[in-house]
């Protein structure tokens, strides 16, 4: 047995209860993992309430059928499933798995790496989803040095990376975020940095070559006012904004990558050994950071989706197994 965050029924963080359910065990392909940190996603947010009511889908229309949340997950590994010889026991890894909020977790051995030398659990679960989405971001926008990037919600776990990427490949970088996270989302390197409560964003930016929109505030037809004759615009938040909820805004997104003369397009990441391994190492070598706003023990568990489900958070929310505290901001 061991102890996890149990979901039963859809809603907010206060249905969510900490007990305890049978140790998961591997099977082929798969590891079990000793889970040491797990790091809490907008899209564990959405599994949590069930809405949009699309990622009911396969998980029960009424009620979760799993019933553990989480993904992004950073530990040891405990047992092989059948066929696993990439990943050995007592490695230290992270990566995408299954019901990651518990003291052991399953995860498909090609979706983990090997945490990099001297790198905390914590930051290491920091990294799958939001780093590979920012990462995607650069491949699908083909961001490239001199290029005026935009990033909104940059505090938040993709905002933080995709900033720092676009960096990293020579942009000039514009990111977006609300009065109290500037001077931390400042710290990451970008050239310019947006309070969107003071200051009107569309006039404030000019002229931009890319959008990568983590926030949703802006409609799709305003941002294409300010990006020229093939420009990209990305929008990738699953909040209801101006353009509806995250399905209509896909729809949009769709319609007006026919009828623009922009691209704009949203995209989907796939984690992967080598997308992890690559997002490691360039958090390793102090290219990038991860950006973490809390952490709560897995006692508190609940108090960390209903932190990133208030969408304030500053950066990443970690769920730790360490018993010593409740709540640490680093």
């Amino acid at each position: 047995m061991m102890r996890a965050l149990i979901h039963t029924e859809y809603g907010d963080a206060e249905r969510l209860s900490v007990g305890t359910v049978a140790k998961p065990a591997p099977g082929p392909g798969e590891v079990l993992i000793e889970v040491r940190a797990a790091s809490v996603n907008t899209a564990d947010v959405f599994q949590m309430r069930g809405v949009p009511r699309a990622v009911r889908m396969g998980n029960g229309v009424r009620r979760p059928r799993r019933t553990v949340l989480g993904h992004d997950l950073a530990g040891v590994v405990a047992e092989l499933g059948e066929g696993v010889t990439s990943i050995a026991v007592g490695d230290r890894v992270f990566g995408e798995g299954i019901a990651a909020f518990a003291e052991f977790a399953v995860a498909r051995a090609d979706r983990l790496a090997r945490v990099p030398e001297g790198m905390c659990s914590e930051h290491a679960a920091s990294l799958p989803m939001a780093g590979l989405t920012a990462l995607k971001a650069m491949e699908v926008a083909r961001v490239q040095p001199g290029q005026r990037v935009v990033v909104t919600g940059a505090a938040g776990g993709v905002g933080q990376f995709a900033l720092q990427l676009a960096k990293l490949r020579g942009a000039y970088v514009i990111a977006v975020c609300s009065g109290r996270n500037v001077d931390r989302v400042r710290e990451l390197g970008p050239d310019e940095v947006i309070d969107y409560e003071t200051q009107d964003v569309l006039a404030t930016i000019g002229t931009c070559d890319v959008i990568i929109d983590n926030a949703g505030d802006i409609r799709i037809k305003d941002w294409r006012g300010i990006v020229p004759k093939g420009g990209v615009i990305l929008p990738n938040a699953g909040v209801r904004g101006p353009d509806g909820g995250a399905l209509m805004r896909v729809a949009k997104a769709q319609w007006h990558s026919i009828v623009a003369p922009q691209r704009v397009g949203t995209f989907l990441s796939k984690t992967n050994s080598a997308g992890l391994a690559h997002i490691g190492e360039l958090a390793a070598s102090g290219h990038i950071r991860p950006l973490v706003d809390t952490m709560f023990a897995l006692d508190h568990a609940p108090e960390a989706l209903a932190r990133v489900g208030t969408h304030h958070a500053r950066g990443k929310v970690i769920v730790t197994m360490d018993e010593g505290h409740k709540e640490a901001r680093p």
